[in-house]
């Protein structure tokens, strides 16, 4: 088994990636399921943007690789 640190799988995404993909959650949970109650939504919108975010280095991880000032 082979051991791969969290920092090393995660890919630096854009700037425009990033909200490209935020966009496309926002809207994705907005129009799937109009027979959802907006509270269902919001908590599923939160669940995919929690998610999305754990797969993305860290704020601290885009300062260090220079792709943040």
């Amino acid at each position: 088994m082979s051991i791969v640190s969290e920092k090393a799988e995660k890919q630096f995404a854009s700037h425009t990636t990033i909200g490209m993909v935020v966009e496309g959650l926002v809207h994705g949970n907005a129009f799937f399921d109009k027979h959802q109650h907006n509270r269902e939504t919001l908590d599923d919108l939160i669940s995919d943007l929690c998610q999305y975010r754990r797969s993305l280095p860290s704020t601290k991880e885009y300062m260090e690789s220079g792709r943040i000032k």
